[in-house]
């Protein structure tokens, strides 16, 4: 008999209210914080000193051809084994192209700033990679692409 009445006791309707609140609030913030922007978290990059726009193509020999986009011809070649960190970027940012249907013919621009930060920006996609973040050794792997080919 003890198990009845717990049964029937009916839940308590200020918990439900408030619980309902709650997520309605919630949902409430989301939608508002969508709309303007509120509580968004920008970064700010110090100005460019030098940038190089550049093209990704495979090879048909397994390489990766890199190209300037302005000059339209190729200034380096990563052979298979070699930059490893390239291949595994470029690959990366080409999945990301193809999920949004951006087209791989759009140039990336490799960008060294003002406080000696190196970053790669998909001029397709926005996406930006700040290269220095993985390490000495990964970042060198893109910094000589601004300097090939311009002598």
């Amino acid at each position: 008999m003890h198990e009845d009445a717990i049964d029937a006791k009916p839940f308590p309707r200020a918990l439900l209210i408030a619980g309902a609140a709650l997520i309605g609030l919630s949902i409430a913030f989301a939608i508002s914080a969508r709309l303007w922007d509120f509580g968004a978290t920008r970064v700010e990059y110090a100005p460019v000193t030098e940038q190089r726009e550049l093209i990704f193509q495979d090879l048909d020999n397994g390489s990766v051809g890199v190209v300037d986009a302005g000059l339209k011809q190729q200034i380096a070649e990563v052979k298979p084994g070699q930059d490893g960190f390239v291949r595994v970027v470029m690959r990366s940012m080409a999945r990301d192209r193809a999920l949004l249907g951006a087209s791989s013919d759009v140039p990336f621009r490799l960008a060294r700033h003002t406080d000696d930060m190196l970053s790669l920006t998909d001029l397709a996609t926005g996406e930006v990679v700040m290269l220095n973040a993985f390490g000495t050794m990964n970042r060198r792997a893109f910094e000589q692409f601004l300097a090939k080919g311009k002598d």
